[in-house]
């Protein structure tokens, strides 16, 4: 991380991070990363974008009136949609819940303030190579600076080359960043999702 960011947006893919917590196989503190990320500097403000499906347990959407109420973070939900998905082994059809538009939000989001020069530095919390083109325009056409910060294991090779400092691997991060009192994952703002 650098030391000198100028003023600083983070921007958070919840689903990219909440797949990769379930494959690390232990769960990440919000604020703890947060915390960890102001170390390189002041955080303007925090972005967290999830999917939510209308009958979500209210201990969800209690985490998400917490990260907006208490954390004062910017917090965009947007309903999970179905895809129709066929069994490779027996051919039965089936639907299963797919995030929607959590991506494209997050992107023009990130475009929007980029463009508005609302910030000097876009922190990324997401491994997802969707957002490459994204970065690479803010880039090189705005002169902002993008770090990355995602799963090894979920981090596109092609994001990660774009990132404007080295990329900050969660995966390194247990020891800071671990949420002691796991609950839940559905009460803390995750879903079971099949890719797009």
């Amino acid at each position: 991380m650098v030391s000198n960011r100028g003023r600083t947006i983070v921007f958070i893919d919840n689903s990219n991070i909440f797949g990769g917590q379930q494959a690390a196989g232990w769960r990440l503190d919000w604020e703890k990363l947060i915390d960890y990320l102001r170390r390189g500097g002041d955080i303007w403000q925090v972005h967290f974008f999830a999917s939510v499906d209308e009958k979500a347990p209210e201990g969800q959407m209690g985490f998400y009136r917490y990260l907006k109420e208490v954390l004062n973070w910017e917090v965009h939900l947007y309903p999970l949609g179905y895809k129709r998905t066929r069994c490779g082994h027996c051919g039965q059809l089936s639907e299963v819940r797919v995030e929607k538009g959590v991506d494209v939000a997050l992107a023009t989001r990130m475009l929007i303030l980029g463009i508005n020069r609302a910030y000097d530095t876009a922190i990324l919390v997401s491994g997802d190579g969707d957002y490459k083109e994204t970065v690479w325009l803010l880039k090189n056409t705005r002169g902002l600076r993008v770090e990355i910060v995602a799963w090894r294991r979920s981090l596109s090779a092609e994001l990660a080359e774009e990132s404007s400092s080295k990329v900050v691997y969660l995966d390194d991060l247990r020891d800071v960043i671990e949420k002691k009192d796991v609950r839940d994952p559905v009460q803390e703002g995750g879903a079971l999702l099949a890719p797009d």
